[in-house]
């Protein structure tokens, strides 16, 4: 059964909204993380990089994809949330946190003391996060490719949490197990089943909404949510009985698919001035050199940079291209579908651009640009890392302004509309 969006079962405003709002903090973080990376090419080992790495990860991409998440499993899968108050407190503050923690347990040499305290936060909240989600994916009598590809997405966050968890307590409390094996499924897995499983969903419903294009192929809504996360299983598999950079061909060519089909719709748009089809055109570029960083990582030492370039551009590349993209555009969506609930007879909510103008996005997209080119340099060591993280920063700075602003500008219509509400009702 086909999901069509139905907005009357929108959670409310306020259960997306400070995880989409979470997000631009965490990217400031992350880019004075980016100071502490020592001068050369960056090992993805490196504590500073690893710190850097999940603050993206959890600070940036899983917040506003949690966001992105519960409102779109609601209005597209009709997944009912009923106690979203206490589903906002139980998910949101463990996840600041823990990712809080995580990021302090790097930069303090692996410390048990931060490392367990923020596995047990980063757990809770993201294994409570997919068990409600799937819960009401599950429940959902819509089977499209968006709601079938969010239910692969969320097993393998699980997946990616529980990882997660064993990882800490090997490092942290000693747990006997083979942690390099834990870290090359924990990395499949979130890269691959959660950020670009995910971001392989929405596409199927937010490329055709937002930049006016067909839709994807019928073969590719029909078989992607499956295929993708057994290619993932047959290419981890591979790597594990040691085939080599070969094991991962089942998965490069499912991105190789998914890249030039998203490419071909963005070319088709009818919005060929969006600047959100740029951001959309500068992840599926990442994506594809992605590709070729981790091949070529896996020709040399793993000092070399090639590996840190490799996750620089799946996290920022791919992960704040998509997400920050699609972030421009759900932002002063809540907002304005928030203003039409709440509009007195015969007023109309002001438009999506009057909320956050287009040369919000066109600055955004400029500011992505600078931090991807100058992080790929630093990773490789041929600029400093700092100048990389003073474009992460600002580029923060700019997405908090531009949501201030949009959020200001709420307010100010609904106190528009309440004051002659307020005057008619004086005696």
């Amino acid at each position: 059964m086909q999901g069509w969006p139905s907005y009357d079962r929108a959670p409310p405003l306020w259960l997306p909204l400070p995880f989409l709002l979470a997000s631009p903090v965490w990217l400031s973080a992350a880019g004075l993380s980016l100071a502490w990376l020592s001068p050369g090419p960056v090992s993805r080992f490196d504590p500073a990089a690893l710190a850097v790495a999940h603050l993206l990860a959890l600070g940036v991409l899983a917040n506003a994809m949690c966001g992105a998440a519960l409102q779109v499993l609601a209005v597209v899968a009709g997944a009912a949330f009923p106690r979203p108050r206490l589903l906002l407190h139980v998910l949101f503050w463990p996840l600041q946190l823990g990712c809080g923690l995580l990021a302090a347990a790097f930069l303090n040499g692996f410390s048990p003391w931060l490392l367990l305290p923020a596995a047990a936060l980063l757990g809770w909240a993201l294994l409570a996060f997919s068990a409600a989600a799937l819960a009401g994916a599950w429940r959902s009598p819509a089977r499209d490719a968006t709601t079938r590809g969010m239910i692969a997405a969320l097993t393998a966050l699980s997946l990616t949490a529980g990882l997660g968890i064993a990882l800490a307590g090997t490092l942290g409390a000693g747990w006997p197990l083979p942690w390099k094996v834990l870290l090359d499924w924990h990395a499949l897995w979130g890269l691959g089943g959660w950020l670009l499983g995910l971001i392989m969903a929405v596409a199927a419903t937010v490329v055709p909404m937002f930049q006016i294009t067909p839709a994807y192929s019928a073969s590719w809504m029909r078989w992607n949510a499956g295929l993708w996360p057994a290619a993932l299983l047959t290419s981890g598999l591979g790597w594990q009985l040691d085939a080599g950079w070969p094991a991962f061909a089942p998965a490069a060519a499912m991105v190789a698919v998914f890249v030039a089909e998203t490419l071909r719709l963005q070319h088709l748009s009818r919005r060929p001035c969006d600047w959100g089809r740029r951001f959309w055109q500068g992840a599926m570029a990442a994506l594809a050199l992605a590709l070729i960083a981790g091949w070529r990582a896996a020709q040399g030492p793993a000092d070399d940079g090639w590996a840190a370039l490799g996750g620089w551009l799946w996290l920022f590349g791919l992960g704040a291209g998509a997400v920050l993209g699609m972030w421009c555009k759900i932002l002063p969506f809540l907002l304005w579908l928030d203003l039409q609930r709440q509009a007195p007879a015969g007023a109309r909510p002001p438009a999506t651009l009057a909320l956050l103008p287009e040369s919000a996005q066109r600055r955004g997209w400029f500011g992505y640009a600078a931090c991807l080119v100058l992080g790929c340099a630093a990773a490789l060591g041929g600029a400093p890392a700092v100048l990389a993280g003073a474009a992460v920063c600002t580029l923060a700075a700019m997405l908090l302004r531009d949501a201030a602003r949009a959020l200001r500008r709420h307010r100010n219509c609904l106190l528009g509309w309440r004051e002659p509400q307020a005057g008619g009702a004086m005696p």
